[in-house]
């Protein structure tokens, strides 16, 4: 070998040792694997079938309803509720402060009687009704019949009215000179006589004037007044 080709061996060597080296070009990337936790797993499933069934649930309550009895026209106190007093209506299957009689129990409401005023659109309750009106302690209730004579033909009689009865002269015979005889009293009830086109009022008096006021109004000789509308 030439002592020139051997330089330029060495030049070539020299020039190949300051150039930078090119990195190799990087191999293709081993897929990853995703691991999978089975508590977060189970928990999605839980959830998922929890919102399952709260959706099954809603859809099947919100739109069920119930029935129950409604008065359709107003009733005084005392007075018999009858058949055609009461209604269905329905209402939403919820909680409620209330608590109305089932539509279903309409014919044995209709043998009741009324314990407040009732109105016409309000919902029945049990305490609303009882199956019969009794005195309080002290008090007794007498019945009297009166002709439409014997009472105010302005307005009718109704439960809780605060009435008198005052004993009246015999037919022609002449008015009394002094304040004739008169009880107080509350009407409890008022009903059509069978006899013929008067009225039977039954009256809460106290148990004092009970026998006196019973024994005056056998004899028809008796009026009722009025002095307070609805004071019972």
């Amino acid at each position: 070998m030439s002592s020139g080709t051997q330089i330029a061996n060495q030049d070539k060597q020299a020039r190949s040792a300051t150039q930078p080296q090119r990195p190799a070009p990087p191999g293709p990337l081993k897929p990853t694997r995703a691991r999978r936790r089975p508590a977060l797993v189970a928990l999605g499933l839980a959830l998922v079938a929890l919102s399952v069934l709260a959706s099954v649930y809603l859809v099947s309550t919100l739109g069920r309803t119930y029935q129950v009895l409604a008065v359709t026209s107003d009733i005084p106190r005392g007075t018999a509720i009858t058949a055609n007093d009461l209604g269905p209506v329905s209402l939403p299957n919820e909680p409620t402060l209330l608590e109305p009689i089932p539509a279903d129990q309409a014919d044995e409401m209709a043998n009741r009687i009324a314990a407040v005023d009732l109105v016409a659109g309000q919902l029945l309750t049990l305490d609303s009704t009882v199956e019969e009106i009794e005195p309080a302690a002290g008090h007794s209730v007498v019945g009297i019949a009166l002709a439409p004579n014997q009472m105010p033909g302005t307005r009718d009689l109704v439960a809780g009215d605060a009435v008198r009865i005052v004993e009246t002269p015999a037919t022609g015979g002449e008015p009394p000179t002094t304040a004739p005889f008169a009880i107080s009293a509350v009407v409890i009830g008022v009903t059509e006589s069978p006899l013929g086109d008067g009225m039977v009022v039954d009256v809460e008096v106290t148990s004092a004037n009970a026998a006196p006021l019973a024994a005056r109004a056998a004899t028809g000789r008796v009026a009722i007044v009025i002095d307070a509308v609805g004071a019972g």
